[in-house]
Parts: structure tokens; C-alpha cells; sequence
């Protein structure tokens, strides 16, 4: 009984998490603020598989190592990210100070760097963020690198004779190919046989 109500149970947990949880309408000074927070939209977002280095991590703060997750899953295939200390307080539900002590913890750390963008009047627009990608993500290993360095210094440069010389620049030309090339050209009409010396 206990195994097919556990099997019950995984199977409607997917269909629960469809519905957006019951939220109260009055904050219950028993519990803990976070539990009267909105809880964000499923959008079919999500992030690359990160290492477990990076999660296992004891020198990053909580917060500091979901920052740099969120930011991981926004940076997509990689390059800058450019936004605002407000927005990601609004996706961390953090005010922009805690923001500024997440970045300057990740920046101890060496998981990212960032600096402050400019508009051209001089004012200050946000930040662009650039992440260390090989210290948060999983990348994938490339095969036979060895094997291949490997062939590099036990092989060659091919001698003459190993050499193909089947090819389309063969200098020597095939006189039953220009023969029969010859008669598809006089029958299409390409050659003119009453212009030719007698």
C-alpha cells in the first residue's frame, strides 16, 4: 500500500505544481516574511547543468551562489550581461544594497567581474556583468584529445609515393574522355565542321 500511494503521490506532483500555491491575504506574524511573498510564474525557464563545486562551495553565502545561478541561466550560451542592480534585487526579492554585497562576495570569490555602463550624458544606466563560466558550469569533456596529440608526434609528413594522384587536377588527359567530350560537342552544335580547314 505505501509503495503504490508513493507512486500515486510522484505522479500528481507535476500536475499540482501546475497551480499557483494558496496565498494568504493577511502576513501571519508566526511565520517567516518570506512565506507571504508572491511566488514567481513557471515560464519554461532554466539553467545549465553548474557544477557541483560551485554548489558545495562553503565560502559563498546562500544568496550569493543563487545570484550567480540566475545570472548563469540569463547569460544563456555566454557573453556579457547587461542590467540593473534593481532588477536583480526584483528577481531576488532583495533590496539593492544586499544586491551590492552578493556581487562584491562573488567578485572575492573570483566568480564574476562587473563594472557600472554609462550613457553618453555621463549618467549611470547599470551594470555589465561578466561571469566565469568554467567555475560555474559544466562543460563537456572533448574525446581523444590524447589520442590526438599522440598521432601528431608519431606521424609524418607523407612521401611522394603515398600520395593520391587520383584527382581533378590530373595533368594527364584521358583521350577516350576528349573523344567522346569531342562528339557531344559536334552533335549539340558546339563545333562548327564547315569553318574547319580542309
Amino acid at each position: 500500500m505505501s509503495t503504490t500511494y508513493g507512486l500515486k503521490h510522484l505522479i500528481r506532483t507535476p500536475i499540482l505544481m501546475q497551480y499557483a500555491p494558496y496565498m494568504q491575504d493577511e502576513v501571519d506574524p508566526s511565520k517567516p516574511r518570506r512565506k507571504s511573498m508572491v511566488v514567481p510564474p513557471d515560464r519554461n525557464t532554466f539553467v545549465k547543468p553548474i557544477k557541483q563545486s560551485f554548489i558545495k562551495n562553503p565560502r559563498l553565502s546562500p544568496m550569493t551562489r543563487i545570484m550567480l545561478t540566475l545570472l548563469s541561466g540569463w547569460a544563456g550560451q555566454g557573453g556579457t550581461i547587461e542590467t540593473t542592480v534593481g532588477i536583480i534585487g526584483q528577481h531576488l526579492s532583495r533590496c539593492r544594497r544586499q544586491v551590492h554585497r552578493y556581487l562584491k562576495d562573488a567578485v572575492e570569490e573570483g566568480y564574476l567581474s562587473y563594472s557600472r555602463t554609462k550613457d553618453r550624458l555621463g549618467y549611470y544606466t547599470g551594470i555589465k556583468i561578466w561571469l566565469n563560466f568554467g567555475a560555474i558550469r559544466f562543460t563537456k569533456f572533448q574525446k581523444h584529445t590524447k589520442q590526438s596529440e599522440k598521432t601528431k608526434e608519431i606521424r609524418d609528413v607523407t612521401l611522394k609515393s603515398e600520395t593520391n594522384t587520383k584527382h581533378i587536377y590530373n595533368t594527364e588527359q584521358d583521350e577516350e574522355l576528349m573523344e567522346t567530350l569531342a562528339r557531344f560537342a559536334l552533335k549539340a552544335g558546339f563545333i562548327d565542321t564547315r569553318s574547319s580547314p580542309s
